[in-house]
């Protein structure tokens, strides 16, 4: 039920009680924080579905409380879930919990809600006109349906070039890319578990690859099925969910981190699961050719070029605003160069291959986060998109299906260092951050209460 003034009973008459008056103050505004939680948690909940750590989350809808008037605010967020209470004038406390079932990663969307939180606690909006806005938002769907599915194919087709593939390997990955996004759209209206479409996105995937590279060779062109596919794999991998995972228990979100860091090792499972059971049905049918090996200047041009337009791809394909993919181009370009930098001199150390390059990612994407007023993650996945390791997770599955438990421990020990010194370049820097600018939260507060003494003030 919608709460206005109608719904309130009318105050009491001045010959009543100063007891039935204290009665309808506290209703009163019982019923106004209903509606302040609703909002804060449809906020933290439409962050949550866009991809942001839950420790953002926390703070936003605590933050939203507290410039609505709470006296004190406990919020709990977990990947699926958020349950917030306030203390109100009386002592008494009003609680709500919102089940979030939607994961979306539509980074234009995170913008506006996080805008629409700063604009809510700076009291550029009521709470009327903040909850018309939260609908607004809610409804915004980012870029059309045909700009959306040939992001998939781009970054499928171009990945496959940066891994190694050749300019013919990158066409059927490009139509496997398309067809895998537009799957994806439509199983995404249908609310389809997240898990199950993904094992069929990746199934999917798999089959169209062998398929598509069979057909290129009957034809007389060279392509290779493996380089297809490691593509194709990186249209489904959860880089982000892992290293918001390990972010979160850095900063002592225990709980929430487990349950992210559980909830991306099973989405990397459903891939394993959909590639290899692709792998297993046509095994007859496929004929891997292995890729012609670059090397030297061309082999540098080609990762560079590679690296810029897919990351730019990967942005449209998350719904990122035009202009922050810009704006994060420097970044892109700087990362990758450092990753360079380190692989020629750690070849073996896959660790800090992919820690050192993920520390610069993540402190410059720290600093245009604080310029431009908008989230981290916006300006981060962007850049250590070309570090995560789809190459790797694609040939453990491989080996494995092909019963060389040998190989396949090799390539599963470098995709797990791999994601593992991303996630921990992440945490390191979102910890000094912390620390050198106290808890966003407490800056906040301090906000928070000046505005409400001069509010007070001017009535």
């Amino acid at each position: 039920m919608e709460i206005s003034a109608e719904n309130i009973p009318p105050a009491p008459s001045g010959g009543e009680d100063n007891t039935a008056a204290e009665a309808y103050s506290a209703e009163r505004e019982r019923r106004h924080f209903d509606r302040v939680l609703a909002l804060a948690l449809g906020i933290g909940a439409g962050l949550l579905s866009c991809g942001a750590s839950v420790s953002r989350v926390e703070m936003a809808v605590k933050l939203i409380c507290l410039s609505c008037g709470a006296k004190e605010v406990n919020v709990m967020s977990l990947p699926s879930v958020i349950n917030c209470s306030v203390k109100i004038a009386d002592g008494s406390e009003v609680s709500q919990l919102k089940r979030c079932y939607e994961v979306s990663n539509n980074f234009g969307k995170m913008e506006q809600y996080n805008q629409l939180s700063r604009d809510i606690c700076s009291k550029k909006l009521t709470v009327e006109e903040a909850e018309e806005k939260l609908e607004e938002v809610n409804n915004y769907k980012g870029y059309n349906l045909p700009v959306t599915v040939l992001s998939g194919g781009l970054v499928a087709g171009i990945f496959t070039i940066y891994f190694g593939g050749s300019l013919i390997d990158g066409i059927p990955a490009f139509i496997v890319g398309c067809l895998m996004m537009y799957v994806n759209i439509l199983l995404s209206r249908r609310d389809f578990n997240s898990y199950a479409r993904t094992f069929v996105l990746s199934i999917m995937g798999g089959v169209l690859s062998i398929l598509l590279c069979r057909l290129f060779i009957e034809c007389g062109a060279q392509c290779s099925v493996s380089m297809v596919s490691i593509g194709t794999i990186m249209v489904v991998v959860p880089g982000l969910l892992i290293c918001n995972a390990v972010r979160d228990m850095f900063l002592g979100d225990i709980y929430s981190g487990t349950f992210e860091l559980l909830n991306g090792l099973l989405t990397i499972l459903a891939i394993a699961a959909g590639y290899s059971s692709s792998l297993i049905i046509l095994r007859s049918v496929m004929i891997d050719i292995s890729p012609v090996a670059r090397s030297g200047v061309e082999d540098y041009i080609y990762r560079i070029v590679t690296c810029l337009l897919g990351a730019c791809a990967v942005g449209v394909m998350f719904n990122c605003p035009f202009k922050k993919i810009l704006l994060g181009v420097g970044n892109i370009l700087a990362t990758f160069a450092l990753y360079l930098v380190v692989e020629y001199f750690y070849a073996d150390d896959y660790f800090l291959q992919f820690f050192i390059p993920t520390l610069l990612a993540a402190f410059v994407a720290e600093i245009l986060a604080r310029l431009f007023k908008a989230p981290s993650t916006i300006f981060l996945v962007p850049a250590i998109i070309v570090l995560v390791p789809g190459g790797s997770l694609y040939y453990t599955v491989n080996y494995l299906v092909n019963a060389d438990v040998a190989a396949a421990a090799v390539w599963g020990e470098r995709a797990g260092l791999s994601l593992l010194g991303m996630a921990v370049g992440i945490s390191v820097i979102s910890a000094v951050f912390q620390i050198i600018h106290p808890l966003k939260g407490k800056a906040a507060l301090k906000r928070l209460i000046k505005l409400k003494n001069k509010h007070q003030g001017e009535q």
